[in-house]
């Protein structure tokens, strides 16, 4: 049955309160396959729901303001699924993972029994690698609704299983996953370096952690950023999403000057370094976010945007936090590639 849960993702599940087991109640199950039921646990009791169990528990208002956020951004799907988007992002993917092309990754994941993608939104990441033939068990895990539109994307591609939870709160027997992969997931819940941590229990010794979190900028791309935010988390995300059209739009105005300029000295102060600059770009990572791609619509340069400002938890870090929290979870960092705009890192557990 397309998109009920099966029992072999059931046998990993645990009660993520007290990490006790949990008991099936199904409703008109078909064989090994459950569309809708509960997992009844010691105190709580969690439903499964067009064949996805939930687990979200989190009181944290932020938490659920930016799980609200994200379930907008993923539902529109004609804001990202399309050609021109995952010719952007996927070399950026690549690259960034240090993956030589998409063929190498696919090998790297499938040379792992069971893949946690933590924070998989709609899959999107995932899909752009995830194939008809795929060989390993992965298991998406998300806070949000979106991980419904995950299960409607990707439930045809074999051994794919979906669940509603926390990443602070996950519902599985620890060690369970031999790769977790976490593609700008880590930095939108309450603390990066807490998400982080709290994912490395369910990872097995000699397993890969591969994730993606953000970059700290300047000075004043950081107010602007903060200040923004502000401003437009706390507007429903229709209307954020149509308040932030003037600034793609700026974006897109700046992109067409194809302007440059050189910047004679490093501005220690600002944290620019000297060199020759688009100005676009230049406004960009050291002034205002005003993403604008050329191979993609006006919508779907807005999209980029909203998935920046419009989600209440968006941590920026440093390189050497970064370092630090891997190191003190017990990590060891086998790649690491650091661009202005965040930090790629894979690690394996001792």
């Amino acid at each position: 049955m397309a998109g009920s849960v099966r029992r072999e993702l059931l046998e990993l599940l645990v009660d993520p309160v007290d990490s006790g087991s949990l008991r099936l109640e199904a409703h008109a199950p078909e064989g090994d396959e459950v569309l809708d039921g509960s997992l009844i646990g010691s105190s709580n009791t969690y439903p499964i729901r067009n064949g996805i169990p939930r687990f979200v528990l989190t009181r944290d208002a932020g938490q659920r303001q930016t799980s609200s956020s994200f379930a907008f951004k993923w539902k529109h799907r004609s804001a990202y699924d399309s050609i021109g988007v995952y010719e952007t992002f996927r070399p950026w993917l690549l690259q960034r993972y240090g993956f030589n092309d998409v063929e190498h990754m696919r090998t790297f994941f499938s040379s792992h029994e069971r893949v946690l993608d933590a924070g998989c939104g709609s899959g999107f990441s995932s899909s752009l690698w995830l194939t008809a033939q795929n060989p390993i068990q992965w298991i998406g895990v998300d806070i949000s609704e979106a991980i419904d539109v995950a299960r409607e994307r990707l439930a045809g591609i074999p051994n794919t299983h979906f669940v509603q939870a926390d990443i602070l709160r996950l519902p599985f027997r620890r060690q369970t996953f031999d790769a977790i992969f976490s593609e700008g997931v880590l930095h939108h819940t309450p603390s990066t370096e807490n998400a982080l941590k709290s994912l490395v229990p369910f990872l097995a010794a000699g397993g890969e952690f591969l994730f993606y979190v953000y970059r700290k900028k300047g000075p004043i791309r950081e107010f602007a950023d903060d200040y923004i935010r502000q401003m437009i988390s706390s507007l429903p995300p229709e209307e954020a999403r149509k308040r932030l059209y003037p600034l793609t739009r700026l974006g897109q105005a700046l992109a067409k000057l194809k302007a440059e300029v050189d910047i004679p000295e490093e501005i220690e102060l600002l944290g620019i370094k000297a060199g020759r600059y688009d100005v676009q770009r230049l406004i960009y990572w050291h002034f205002i976010k005003c993403f604008w791609n050329e191979k993609m619509t006006l919508e779907e340069n807005n999209h980029v945007n909203f998935d920046w400002y419009h989600p209440r938890y968006a941590h920026r870090q440093t390189e050497d936090q970064v370092k630090t929290w891997c190191a003190e979870a017990g990590l060891s960092i086998v790649h690491f590639d650091a661009q202005e705009s965040g930090f790629t890192v894979r690690a394996v557990k001792s």
